[in-house]
């Protein structure tokens, strides 16, 4: 059995975490931060304005504005 470990690529990176949807936000920064420590994580309310455009080392986490649960799968981008 080789020692060699392959580099992860872009490609095998996690990108979303559908898994997260309902859970309160902390947790849900906690198991992000767990799968890719790369990623920052910008917290906001469904319906908050949002700048355009792409990061690959952004995740977006949206909670519901009564419960402030995990309201939609937080993707990378």
């Amino acid at each position: 059995m080789g020692r060699a470990m392959a580099a992860a690529t872009g490609d095998d990176l996690k990108s979303s975490w559908p898994e997260v949807v309902g859970w309160d936000g902390f947790t849900a920064m906690i198991k992000i931060k767990a799968d890719r420590m790369d990623v920052y994580i910008e917290l906001h309310t469904v319906g908050d304005a949002v700048a355009p455009g792409e990061d690959d080392h952004r995740v977006r986490l949206f909670g519901d504005r009564v419960t402030g649960l995990v309201a939609e799968t937080p993707v990378v981008g």
